[in-house]
């Protein structure tokens, strides 16, 4: 299955956009038939993102005016909410403000700093290749070990997060994409293979190569983690050093040599400041925060591409790990833009030396993050360079 170092996988003439196929829309209608009482409560000591996610449901029967948690709620655009709602929980502005990428991201923005002309690529889940947030900047996807499944709601989520036209941290980056399932069904278990991670890697190299030198793929985002006990870890681990070899940084959950963690943000606090956030819901074990070389990105309270049709939105509540890659690797195509001749290492010193602590309050206890991360004097650092 795993090709040798240096061998072609492609040999064929690409021609962009490349769109080997093209996944049908997410059905979510199941998720109706899931809803119960237990449906409307969340437990913060359940290591569990997908608690009260009512995507796709129509939830107009339901007298929600005195619930007390539904400010913890996931949703689509195509959740139908009841006229009475409990006060202060708007689903249209929380909707709004979770498009943000927050902490100052969008005055870069406007400075023109969107990643324009830099490639980002994406190693995940099945892509709806139609969707408003990316679709104009899409230049390639195939698809590695995938049935002829619909498009999944992962794939969407991390390249909105990363590129978004209106959710991205980098807006004006170019999307490169593989859709791959990390592994395989055997004896009724799913048995992790990270070789076909591998095998995505090495062809993102290979149409690297075929890309002119100002559009350059600079930055792949693996929202996975990569385990020793998995299967072909050291195939993987050579291909991530092939690829760090041409000049293209990999970021994965769980990266050792640049370590980041995900923050907490009320659906209805202000993106923008950096008052608004706190340790990660996911991550409730660890509040008192990270190491100070870890550097702090907004997590939770986003709102991302759905994969239901092309101009639908998922507002995610609870973020976790996934979330974080996508961002960090966005934030790097902003820095390529910024300082075309940038190296990882640089951007991650510059990116640590700009950060700050922020205090927060949880059960009654002060924690400290001490990095979150400053887009604009990062930015601003890098070109005073």
């Amino acid at each position: 299955m795993l090709a040798a170092a240096g061998m072609h996988l492609h040999a064929e003439a690409l021609t962009f956009p490349h769109i080997s196929k093209r996944p049908a829309a997410a059905d979510n209608s199941c998720f109706q038939s899931r809803l119960t009482t237990e449906s409307f409560l969340f437990d913060e000591e359940k290591a569990d993102g997908f608690q009260m996610d009512f995507r796709s449901c129509d939830l107009g029967s339901y007298d929600l005016e005195k619930s007390t948690q539904m400010l913890y709620a996931s949703f689509n655009s195509r959740t139908v909410f009841p006229k009475l709602l409990p006060q202060g929980f708007d689903p249209s502005r929380i909707m709004d403000l979770g498009k943000n990428p927050g902490l100052g991201i969008r005055k870069l923005h406007a400075r023109g700093i969107t990643g324009k002309g830099v490639g980002v690529a994406i190693l995940d889940q099945a892509l709806l290749t139609e969707h408003v947030e990316y679709a104009d900047r899409l230049r390639f996807y195939e698809e590695i070990n995938w049935r002829d499944w619909p498009a999944d709601m992962h794939g969407p989520a991390v390249a909105s997060i990363a590129l978004g036209k209106t959710v991205g941290v980098a807006p004006g980056a170019d999307l490169y994409f593989i859709a791959m399932m990390n592994g395989e069904e055997k004896g009724g278990k799913f048995e992790m293979d990270l070789g076909y991670v591998a095998q995505g890697l090495d062809r993102i190299v290979e149409v690297n190569k075929k890309l002119p030198r100002a559009g350059k793929i600079r930055v792949v985002s693996i929202s996975l983690g990569m385990v020793k006990e998995w299967k072909n870890y050291d195939a993987v681990t050579r291909a991530i050093e092939r690829a760090e070899q041409n000049g293209i940084l990999v970021l994965t959950v769980g990266n050792t040599r640049f370590r980041f963690d995900g923050m907490e943000r009320p659906p209805l606090a202000d993106p923008e400041q950096a008052g608004s956030y706190a340790g990660g819901i996911m991550f409730v074990r660890n509040a008192a925060g990270a190491p100070a070389d870890f550097l702090q990105v907004p997590m939770d309270s986003r709102t991302l591409a759905d994969p239901s049709g092309p101009k639908d939105y998922y507002f995610s509540r609870i973020g976790g790990q996934s979330w974080i890659v996508p961002w960090v690797a966005g934030l790097y195509a902003l820095a390529c833009q910024a300082k075309p001749a940038i190296t990882p290492e640089q951007f991650w010193k510059a990116a640590l030396e700009t950060a700050g602590p922020i205090d927060f309050i949880r059960d009654g206890k002060k924690y400290t993050l001490a990095k979150v991360v400053n887009p604009v004097h990062l930015i601003n650092k890098l070109r005073a360079k």
